[in-house]
């Protein structure tokens, strides 16, 4: 027993650690599309389409990677995770056709999918302890040391790539196979499968809310996934109606490295007052969400003084950085905890899954009303759906409070 205890504990330490590191190539991310074009010789459309084939091998082989995980357990589904990325960051490196990009990144969907069982095993461990109300506490530690870790790789990768195109991915080939060596450190606590029968209103019960919390995540999600990247086009056309294409590139890199320093400072701020507020958590993230493209519109239509369009649009953008790692945190707290030991997998998988999903319905409404509108419009609709989010959230936050009571 104080064996398996020590085993737990050293999982817990690992986590934070490995999670920072397999949250992103690192190293690749500030460089990416310098790197598939300049280097792989890659255009626009086929960068998008990438994602795209992607997202649909993701959605198409989700009961497969499901069945893989539920037949290996979740520690070696890490470890597969683990090795995955390994081998994208190799075809990545050195792989020279489009089909070799696509397959690349793929892969590295897939590994993600794997990996996000690492969640699944801090969980359990963490209730084995008795800490299970630090699920919160040392997910967010390890989004604070992504976020720091990315604040540096932003500002070096972009010397290394110029000092040497292929530096930057040999130093993520290393990195991701010591994390594969990491990922064999791991340990998840054993549980004795007890059989508990509910009454079926309860189940009903934790369904619908179930339900709400995926249906949540998806559109939170898929808001601030797009509303980062449309936003960041927003903000570059309307600056480029007072300034030069090189004032426009110094802004908006500049705004871009500021986002990442807002980024830790919202998993730290929410951090501290996670404790407090609890299950109105989502609530308050999303009002924060609506605020970011309420800004954004406000700063598109001030026209006399350039700062202050410059300042209000930048403080939206950074609003949507600050509030997007706590929402998912609190979000994957919440379904673990209301999930059976054995649907836990699946939870996760279908949360992964509908993010992608969501992502991918308003890629493509996006790409049709920017065939005939203007960028205003997707940012209006951005902040519709923000606010319909504050109304799902606060249904969400009404039936948790009765399924606690119960």
């Amino acid at each position: 027993m104080e064996q398996e205890i020590k085993k737990i504990n050293r999982s817990i330490k690992i986590y934070p650690v490995f999670a920072s590191f397999t949250g992103d190539m690192i190293f690749f991310v500030p460089i990416d599309t310098l790197f598939l074009t300049l280097v792989k010789g890659l255009n626009a459309s086929q960068i998008t389409a990438m994602t795209m084939v992607a997202l649909l091998v993701c959605i198409i082989f989700q009961k497969v990677i499901l069945a893989i995980i539920k037949k290996v357990g979740n520690v070696n589904s890490l470890r597969i995770g683990a090795c995955l990325l390994v081998l994208t960051s190799f075809i990545l490196t050195f792989g020279k056709s489009f089909p070799l990009m696509l397959l690349y990144k793929s892969i590295n969907e897939i590994a993600v999918m794997f990996l996000n069982m690492d969640e699944i095993i801090l969980k359990n461990n963490l209730k084995a302890v008795g800490r299970n109300e630090d699920y919160y506490k040392i997910r967010n530690k390890s989004k604070i040391m992504y976020s720091i870790i990315t604040l540096f790789t932003a500002l070096v990768a972009g010397q290394l790539f110029n000092t040497n195109h292929y530096l930057p991915m040999y130093l993520s080939i290393i990195i991701y196979i010591l994390l594969s060596v990491v990922a064999f450190l791991y340990y998840e606590a054993k549980t004795q499968k007890t059989k508990i029968e509910e009454k079926s209103n309860k189940n009903v019960k934790i369904t619908s809310i179930m339900f709400l919390v995926i249906l949540s995540n998806a559109v939170f999600y898929s808001i601030v996934k797009m509303g980062q990247n449309n936003s960041k086009l927003f903000m570059q056309y309307d600056f480029q109606n007072f300034l030069s294409i090189e004032m426009v590139t110094y802004y908006i890199t500049t705004i871009v490295f500021i986002s990442r320093i807002a980024r830790l400072a919202g998993n730290i701020i929410f951090g501290k007052i996670y404790s407090k507020i609890k299950d109105k958590m989502s609530i308050v993230l999303t009002v924060c969400l609506s605020m970011a493209f309420l800004l954004l519109i406000i700063g598109h239509y001030i026209n006399t003084v350039f700062i202050y369009k410059v300042i209000i649009m930048s403080l939206g953008f950074f609003l949507i950085l600050a509030t997007r790692d706590s929402f998912q945190i609190y979000i994957e707290d919440v379904a673990l905890d209301i999930s059976n030991k054995d649907e836990q997998q699946k939870t996760i998988i279908n949360i992964e899954v509908y993010r992608r999903i969501g992502t991918l319905i308003l890629s493509a409404i996006f790409t049709l009303i920017l065939m005939k509108y203007e960028m205003i419009v997707i940012e209006v609709l951005l902040f519709a759906l923000a606010v319909i989010e504050i109304f799902v959230n606060k249904k969400l936050c009404n039936r948790l409070q009765k399924l606690k009571c119960n």
